[in-house]
């Protein structure tokens, strides 16, 4: 006799599971079948289950604001879709509607797993929720759990495998690292040895050069920078390179019994006029061992400038000790400081490649490679090197080598021979020679760097635009500065710190700041000047090695101006610069020109309209040409560029648009009538859930909200501040907006709240002023009018406006509107009901 076919779906149904089968038509999630476990659980049937939405059939209850549940459970399950992973949530509460009305609350443990095709696609999504209920609420009264050890072995069991699971995905993580470090190696194998040739093109014309007697300062200080630059590149250039031999197992040494002191004590010296010109003591105690020790000379040329520039660049005042001595088996090195010392933590990686301790020193140039590379070059000598270091009081690394040659290779092994310094080993101590440069004193204490006066034209000092240059690299900085003293007032200054300070001093006109700094970032200062309302409108370019689009969204993101890649050419950097400071000017005219506007308003509205929409006409005009005519002919990042130009100008028409309205607000008298403010709400958020349909803003107000007002005054007013409500509630799940009325001081006042970013009420006398931005983000950026016109729209109702909030926990806008609002439900209503016919 044939076995009966199973029935699947019988056997599904009859699970003791509680259990739902998804569709992953996400948002909506329609169930598609269930278990009877999960109908009796939910006091549902099979009929109104299936075809639904999850979140029709399992709302949150309307009366618990902190209800979150099904906030979470939309979460797991987009992860599921996006990772096509099982995801197990936490223990959630969650309501349970009953067949009379209200909520049954039960505790579940839910997972959610995707069901796949053989193609890899999501078909299904298995709900399943374990009812822990008696344990949770056993918990809240104290009892004791008993009787559910089964469940807890089944829930350490799954753990576990959960475990194995992650464990399985770190292994092939840590796979891919490794293949992605090797394919790095490759790349620098081939890429260092096509950088020497025009390297060597570089330093060997730039040294002649310098030779020659008839350069005038000028010309041989260009030269100079041009030739201390080459070697610095072609160090890091032949440190890429020794990574790559040592990766290949090509990098063999040639080991010599060599005067261990006196080598270590030339190559220190290279260091000494940097280390004095910085104000740091160089004390060496070198003296001679019993003994040559076998060592490779190039090697060691590379180890001890590194150990040397590392300890100076971390050392803004003190001393770096080097010493030499020996035990009866090694030759020991020490490189002591009184530097800033290493954090605890970051001791274990401080040897790993391309690994940078962030920290306030001198520069925050470096590629994370020579202390890396200075560990694997004293392993070659069968050596070992370990680092000591205590926060705040300094350093000390500790290299030693063995003595003999019984642990090197036999072929490895050669007679000294008189050997010249390689022509990179001295760019150690140009580099350090660079940082010299910068005042080896406490961030905090640095003052920002004057041009001297006289190397400023008087024709036009007073009145040319003041350039703060920013940058910890004092060639770029010079270099920048001999490029705009002869235009504009320049000063520069070492880090972010030290042009905070500055900007205190004497508000520059333009800030030029580099990203990777020491003590404060480009990025920080950024967000430091648009948080103090002093410094909020200093226009700032940003300058970096990063290239990308993501670099220039983040540099832009953080509040800046515009974003430079570096290198650029000295006409781009003259160009941007002058349109900033143009705009600059500009917007400083504008508001001027916007608080004298009560006097003359026609005339305000008249100029700008004149002043700006002619040209605006030209560049939406002529991009509008060029996108139609030459789109094709363009590339990708040719088209983003226009596209940003057009998007550009259409944000400037905005904004004059808005100033020709707030000016002409008061003029015309109010048409007063009762409406009700609830209409223009709930038609304004519509407004904002049709272009923002992925939004979720629960708005909670009254059926009627009666006022007596100009009607189409009071719709802008509405749309205004709903608005500055939706936008400033973005990052919220759980985005919340009140309107409704109340009684202040006796006056009938109307008020807006809302959960979402808030700001400081210290900030709070100059929110409703025209062009007023306290929040640098991008995503809250507008045109600084909006509040500015409610208060005009207020203002000429007789009424006031104000604000109370704090920042991340949102902010409430209250306002009147004045002695002749009347708003009363008797004598207003039929008006009112006029107007929502």
């Amino acid at each position: 006799m044939q076995p009966a076919t199973p029935d699947y779906r019988l056997l599904f149904e009859e699970s003791p599971d509680v259990l739902l089968v998804l569709l992953p038509d996400a948002p909506r999630f329609t169930a598609v079948a269930a278990t009877k476990a999960r109908l009796s659980a939910t006091h549902s049937t099979l009929a109104d289950t299936v075809g639904r939405g999850l979140f029709e059939l399992f709302p949150d209850n309307p009366d618990d604001l902190s209800a979150n549940g099904t906030s979470n459970l939309r979460e797991s399950l987009e992860r599921v879709l996006s990772t096509k992973a099982a995801d197990t949530m936490a223990v959630q509460k969650y309501d349970i509607p009953l067949p009379g009305g209200g909520f049954e609350v039960k505790w579940w443990s839910p997972r959610n797993l995707p069901v796949l095709s053989e193609h890899g696609e999501v078909l299904y999504i298995l709900h399943r929720a374990e009812d822990v209920t008696d344990l949770v609420r056993a918990g809240e009264i104290g009892k004791e759990l008993r009787g559910r050890t089964q469940d807890m072995e089944r829930e350490v069991l799954r753990r576990s495998a959960e475990l194995d699971a992650a464990n399985r995905e770190l292994r092939e993580a840590n796979n891919k690292l490794s293949r992605l470090d090797a394919a790095k190696t490759a790349f620098f194998n081939n890429i260092s040895h096509e950088f020497r040739t025009p390297l060597t093109l570089m330093l060997g014309p730039l040294a002649d050069a310098l030779s020659d007697v008839s350069l005038n300062q000028e010309q041989r200080r260009r030269m100079q920078l041009a030739y201390d630059n080459s070697l610095r590149l072609l160090k890091l250039v032949n440190a890429l390179l020794d990574f790559a031999r040592l990766e290949a197992g090509r990098l063999r040494g040639n080991y010599a019994p060599l005067d261990f002191a006196a080598l270590t004590t030339e190559l220190a010296q290279m260091f000494q006029p940097a280390v004095d010109a910085a104000g740091v003591k160089l004390r060496l105690d070198c003296a001679p061992l019993s003994q040559p020790i076998w060592i490779d000379r190039d090697m060691w040329e590379k180890v001890v400038p590194n150990l040397i520039s590392n300890a100076f660049k971390f050392t803004l005042q003190g001393e770096i000790r080097l010493s030499v001595h020996e035990s009866a088996t090694h030759a020991v090195l020490e490189v002591s400081d009184t530097g800033i010392g290493i954090p605890e933590n970051e001791l274990p990686k401080i040897f790993e490649r391309f690994h940078r301790v962030s920290s306030a020193g001198r520069t925050h140039e470096g590629a994370g490679i020579g202390l890396a590379l200075v560990r694997e070059l004293v392993e070659l000598h069968g050596g070992t090197i370990a680092v000591t270091s205590t926060l705040g009081s300094g350093s000390t690394f500790r290299v030693e080598i063995p003595k003999g040659c019984a642990h090197l290779p036999s072929d490895a092994l050669e007679h000294p021979a008189p050997t010249a310094m390689a022509v990179s080993t001295p760019a150690h101590a140009v580099e350090a020679g660079r940082w010299s440069a910068l005042t080896p004193v406490a961030a905090e204490a640095r003052p920002a760097e004057r041009v001297p006066a006289e190397r400023v034209p008087a024709e036009r000092a007073p009145h040319a635009a003041r350039i703060l240059i920013v940058d910890d690299n004092a060639d770029l900085r010079g270099y920048m500065r001999d490029l705009l003293q002869p235009h504009y007032q320049v000063t520069t200054a070492n880090d972010g710190v030290a042009a905070l300070h500055a900007t205190k001093d004497s508000a520059p006109d333009l800030i030029l700041s580099d990203v990777m700094m020491p003590n404060m970032t480009g990025l920080e200062l950024v967000r430091a000047l648009r948080a103090d309302p002093q410094t909020v409108a200093i226009p700032v370019i940003l300058l970096s090695a990063r290239a990308g689009e993501d670099a220039t969204v983040d540099g832009l993101d953080s509040g800046a101006d515009d974003y430079l890649t570096k290198p650029f050419t000295a006409a781009e950097l003259l160009a941007r610069v002058r349109a900033h400071v143009a705009l600059a000017a500009a917007r400083r005219k504008w508001a001027v020109e916007l608080q004298n506007a009560n006097l003359d308003l026609d005339a305000f509205s008249s100029s700008v309209a004149h002043d700006l929409r002619a040209p605006l006409r030209l560049i939406e005009g002529f991009g509008l040409m060029l996108a139609e005519e030459n789109g094709a002919q363009l590339d990708a990042e040719g088209r983003r560029r226009l596209e940003m130009v057009r998007g550009s100008a259409k944000r400037m028409s905005q904004l004059i648009d808005d100033l020709l309205y707030l000016a002409r607000l008061t003029r015309g008298n109010l048409r007063r009538m009762t409406l009700d403010l609830a209409i223009l709400v709930r038609t304004a958020a519509a407004r904002l859930q049709s272009a923002n349909p992925d939004r979720r803003v629960h708005l909670n107000l009254p059926q009627e909200i009666l006022a007596d007002a100009d009607v189409a005054l009071i719709n802008i007013l509405i749309e205004n501040l709903v608005g500055n409500a939706w936008k400033f509630t973005s990052r919220r799940l759980e985005a919340r907006i009140e309107v409704g009325v109340t009684s202040q001081q006796g006056e009938r006042t109307y008020f807006i709240r809302d959960n979402g970013a808030g700001f400081n009420m210290a900030y709070a006398s100059k929110l409703f002023g025209a062009f007023q931005r306290l929040h640098s983000d991008a995503e809250f950026q507008g045109t600084g009018i909006g509040l500015a016109t409610v208060s005009r729209i207020v203002n000429k109702h007789e009424g006031r406006i104000w604000a109370v909030s704090e920042v991340d926990q949102g902010a409430t806008f209250y306002f009147t509107l004045g002695p002749q609002d009347l708003a009363a439900a008797a004598g207003g209503a039929e008006a009112a009901i006029a107007l929502r016919a």
